[in-house]
């Protein structure tokens, strides 16, 4: 046998060998798929959004999601602080799914208000009353729309029934503040990439969405 045949022979053998190493170690998607379901539901491709995800702070400084998940994967959860019931019972369940994870440390649940004039100054605190770990952002109301649009997430203000109660003669000036806002209760899920992974679904229960985000996370 020649060398050019043995050579090709190598070749060969060595790229058979590495294209097994590579495409073995890569997640069945599919299989992934079927096992996160219906808790979870994986994009078909992630989404890279990094460029939408400019928020700021209680002190109304400008951050980027990047600067504090830091690599690791993150959870958003859009609400605001004066949510009568919704918020604080979705925020409650995310930080059961968090105590529940094994890959919790590699995951920052983020709370994102889409209230800023009123929540701006409360954001840590409200995040921090459920998890210390959690952070608390928002942004201006231009931006807010826009990376409310890129996510899929909807909210609008309404009147409060408070409000609408009340004698519209009055001039109380605090009157404006009493409104609440209809939002989607989203659950996001982004890989370190900072792409648009999944979606947690209806009814949110903890145990099963702590078993899914653990899961997506050790595959991807």
């Amino acid at each position: 046998m020649n060398k050019s045949i043995l050579l090709s022979a190598f070749f060969l053998i060595f790229f058979v060998l590495t294209a097994s190493i590579y495409f073995g170690g890569q997640p069945n998607i599919n299989e992934l798929k079927k096992s996160v379901a219906p808790t979870a539901s994986l994009y078909p491709e992630a989404k890279s959004l990094s460029g939408k995800l400019n928020f700021i702070n209680d002190k109304s400084e400008d951050v980027h999601l990047s600067e504090l998940t830091k690599d690791k994967w993150a959870l958003l959860y859009f609400g605001y602080t004066s949510c009568p019931d919704i918020c604080p019972i979705d925020l409650s369940k995310i930080n059961l799914t968090y105590q529940m994870m094994d890959n919790k440390n590699k995951l920052q649940v983020v709370f994102v208000s889409v209230d800023p004039t009123r929540d701006i100054g409360k954001l840590d605190n409200f995040a921090n009353a459920f998890n210390s770990s959690f952070v608390g952002l928002t942004a201006q109301q231009d931006k807010l729309v826009s990376i409310s649009k890129a996510l899929g997430v909807y909210h609008e203000v309404v009147a409060s029934q408070k409000l609408a109660k009340e004698d519209h003669t009055s001039h109380d000036d605090h009157s404006h503040s009493h409104y609440d806002i209809d939002h989607t209760g989203s659950y996001l899920l982004f890989n370190p990439k900072l792409e648009l992974t999944a979606l947690l679904t209806s009814p949110h229960e903890p145990a099963p969405m702590a078993k899914a985000i653990d899961k997506i996370i050790e595959a991807l």
